[in-house]
C-alpha cells in the first residue's frame, strides 16, 4: 500500500473521525430532542463527499460507491442545515413534519440517479466514475448509452441546482437568525448565550470557501488551470467541521427553557380566544357610528405592534394595571438584578399572562422586554459608578449583566457614553 501524501490522508482521517464521533452523539441526543438529527445528517453527508482520499487508500473497491452517493449527499447538506437552524430557533420543540420532506426532493432525485447507477454494469460505472473514461460508452448498447446520457444531463442539472439551492438556503438562514435574535429580546433580558453568533461566523467562513471554490472552477474551465492546495483546503475543512461539531454539540435551542411552560402559553391562547369572542360579541352590539370610528382608527394606526396583537382582548385599562405591576416589580422588588430574568419569570412574579406583558411593554411602555430591563440595570449601574470605586466588570455583574460587552453596549445605548466616560464626567461635575 503506497500513500502518496500521508499528511493529506491524516487530515482526511481526522475529519472523518470528528464527523463519525459527533454524528453518533447527535443521533443519541436526537431521541430526546429531534433538533440534533438534521445536524447529524448534514455531517454524515459531508463525510460521504470528502472521504475519497481515505477510501482510495484503505478500501479502493468502495470508491465508486461513495462517488455515486456523493450526488444525493451534496443535495442533502443545505436542507439539513436549514432544519438544524430551524430547530435551534423554534419557540416550540422542533420535529420533522410532512411539509419538511419537500425540501428533500432534489436529494431524492439524486438518490434515484444513484440507484440507476448502481444498477449499471460494474465495468461501465468504474470506467466512468473512477477512470473518467467515456470511450466505454461507444461499446455499450444504444438504449443503455442514451439512458446514461440522460443521467449525465440530469446530474449536471442537479449540480447547477445545488449552487442555486445553497444560495437560497444561505439567505433563508441569515433571515431566520436575524428574526430570531430580534424575538429573543421580547422574551429574555440577557441574550448572550442564545444569539448563536458562532453560526453566523461559520456561515461567513463557508460562504468564503464556497466563493473561493467557485472562482477556482471558473478560472480552471475558462482561463487557465488553477488548483487549490489540497493540504490547505483539507485543513480548512477540518477546522470548519470541528467547529461545527463542537458548537453543535454545545448549543441548545434558544427557547428551550420555555418548552416546559408550553401549557401556560396554551392557556394564554385559550384565554385570549375566549376574551376575543366576548369582545367581538360586544362589538356586534355597538352602533354603526362606533364601528365606523373604530374602522377609521384601525386604518390610521397600522404600526407593527397593533398588527401583532390585533387578535388580543387586552384593553387599555387592563394594560395600565399590568404596566404598574411591571414597574413595581422593577423598582421595588429589583427583579432586574436577576441575570437570568426572562419574560416567563416576570409573568410568574406578577401573576400575569406572558402574552399580555409582552403586549403591554410594546404598546404601553414602548419597548421590548430586553431594552426595558436593561434600562433599569443601566440606571442602577450609574449609581454604582458615581457612589463606588468598584470595577466596571464588578458593577456590570452586580446589576444583572452576564458579560462586560453587553453592559457596554446597553450603557452606551442609554447614555451615549461608555461607563468609564460617565464615571469620569460625574467625578468632575461633583468637584
Amino acid at each position: 500500500m503506497v500513500i502518496d501524501n500521508p499528511i493529506l490522508l491524516a487530515l482526511n482521517i481526522c475529519t472523518l473521525v470528528v464527523i463519525i464521533f459527533s454524528a453518533n452523539l447527535l443521533i443519541l441526543r436526537a431521541f430526546e430532542r429531534q433538533t440534533y438529527l438534521p445536524l447529524a445528517m448534514c455531517l454524515l453527508a459531508i463525510g460521504i463527499i470528502i472521504c475519497q482520499p481515505t477510501v482510495a487508500v484503505f478500501q479502493q473497491s468502495l470508491q465508486p460507491v461513495f462517488l455515486i452517493l456523493s450526488l444525493p449527499a451534496i443535495l442533502l447538506i443545505a436542507p439539513s442545515f436549514w432544519f438544524y437552524v430551524q430547530g435551534l430557533t423554534s419557540e416550540t420543540p422542533w420535529h420533522f413534519s410532512k411539509k419538511s420532506f419537500r425540501h428533500f426532493i432534489p436529494c431524492g432525485i439524486g438518490a434515484f440517479i444513484a440507484l440507476l447507477t448502481f444498477a449499471m454494469p460494474t465495468e461501465i460505472s468504474h470506467a466512468l466514475l473512477v477512470e473518467g473514461n467515456e470511450d466505454i460508452l461507444a461499446t455499450t448498447h444504444v438504449v443503455l448509452r442514451y439512458i446514461i446520457y440522460g443521467m449525465l444531463i440530469t446530474v449536471f442539472a442537479l449540480v447547477l441546482g445545488w449552487v442555486v439551492q445553497s444560495g437560497i438556503y444561505f439567505y433563508k438562514i441569515i433571515q431566520r437568525l436575524n428574526s430570531y435574535r430580534t424575538h429573543l429580546k421580547d422574551l429574555f433580558a440577557s441574550t448572550e448565550t442564545k444569539e448563536i453568533r458562532w453560526l453566523t461566523w461559520l456561515l461567513v467562513a463557508v460562504g468564503g470557501v464556497w466563493l473561493a471554490t467557485a472562482v477556482n472552477l471558473v478560472l480552471d474551465n475558462l482561463f487557465f488551470t488553477s488548483e487549490l492546495d489540497a493540504l490547505l483546503s483539507n485543513a480548512v475543512i477540518l477546522v470548519m467541521i470541528w467547529s461545527l461539531a463542537l458548537w453543535g454539540l454545545r448549543q441548545k435551542p434558544g427557547f428551550e427553557e420555555l418548552y416546559n411552560n408550553q401549557d401556560d402559553f396554551l392557556d394564554d391562547i385559550a384565554y385570549d380566544a375566549i376574551s376575543k369572542q366576548i369582545s367581538e360579541t360586544s362589538n356586534n352590539a355597538a352602533t354603526t357610528e362606533e364601528s365606523e370610528t373604530k374602522a377609521s382608527t384601525s386604518q390610521t394606526n397600522t404600526n407593527a405592534p397593533q398588527t401583532k396583537y390585533q387578535r388580543s382582548a387586552l384593553d387599555q385599562q387592563h394594560a395600565d394595571k399590568i404596566a404598574a405591576k411591571i414597574e413595581n416589580a422593577m423598582q421595588n422588588d429589583e427583579l432586574y438584578l436577576d441575570s437570568s430574568l426572562s419574560l416567563q419569570k416576570l409573568a410568574k412574579h406578577i401573576h400575569t399572562s406572558p402574552n399580555y406583558i409582552s403586549q403591554t411593554l410594546n404598546e404601553t411602555l414602548g419597548m421590548n422586554f430586553f431594552d426595558y430591563v436593561n434600562k433599569y440595570r443601566v440606571e442602577a449601574a450609574k449609581q454604582h459608578l458615581i457612589q463606588t470605586s468598584d470595577t466596571v466588570l464588578d458593577i456590570a455583574m452586580n446589576v444583572g449583566f452576564n458579560a462586560k460587552s453587553s453592559f457596554y453596549t446597553a450603557f452606551k445605548k442609554e447614555t451615549q457614553q461608555t461607563p468609564s466616560q460617565f464615571r469620569k464626567k460625574s467625578s468632575v461635575t461633583s468637584q
